[in-house]
């Protein structure tokens, strides 16, 4: 395998690297492309160093990475290490190269921190419908609205209630934040 744990030698294997990391992180696949790429986008809002390597920007559903959509799909160093279809799933390889990555870095508290988010991510919004996951989106990060062709329909009145009412069922939102929503 002969991974460069150490030394990355660009961004696109640091982004490979934090793709591999959050499919790795639970036992399941991821559910869609646009759930990977909203996570990886949540993620990258709290974490500074991802921040640096993930540029994200207005699109059609919300933040939009060209990288990863890219190397989510054809990766420069890590292939096949995951299999893209209706879902994500890291493959044997993939869960072999997870392994080496977490044990290289197992005695970094930053590192350990990073894990714990992903897991934390992973566990919030891979439950999310897609619609349930724009809408958190969209209300989280309403400048991500403007080049949206769904954020409209999402927050319309009714919509927006129901939408808001499963989040709350799901635990993803307080009662507190559902009411400032549907207010």
């Amino acid at each position: 395998m002969n991974l460069r744990l150490a030394n990355p030698r660009d961004e696109f294997e640091v982004i490979e690297r934090y793709i591999l990391l959050l499919l790795g992180v639970t036992d399941r696949p991821i559910p869609s492309l646009l759930h990977l790429e909203k996570e990886l986008f949540i993620l990258s809002n709290f974490n500074p160093k991802l921040k640096r390597f993930l540029n994200f920007f207005k699109h059609y559903y919300g933040p939009y990475s060209d990288d990863v959509r890219d190397l989510i799909k054809d990766p420069m160093y890590l292939k096949n290490a995951w299999v893209v279809g209706e879902k994500i799933k890291i493959t044997q390889k993939g869960k072999k190269l997870f392994n080496e990555i977490v044990n290289s870095f197992k005695s970094d508290i930053n590192f350990r921190k990073l894990l714990a988010a992903m897991k934390l991510v992973r566990e919030m919004y891979d439950k999310l419908s897609r619609d349930e996951l724009l809408f958190l989106i969209y209300i989280t990060y309403p400048e991500f609205r403007e080049k949206s062709k769904v954020s409209e329909k999402l927050l319309a009145p009714r919509e927006k209630k129901r939408l808001a009412s499963a989040l709350l069922k799901k635990g993803i939102i307080t009662k507190k934040r559902y009411e400032e929503i549907v207010g």
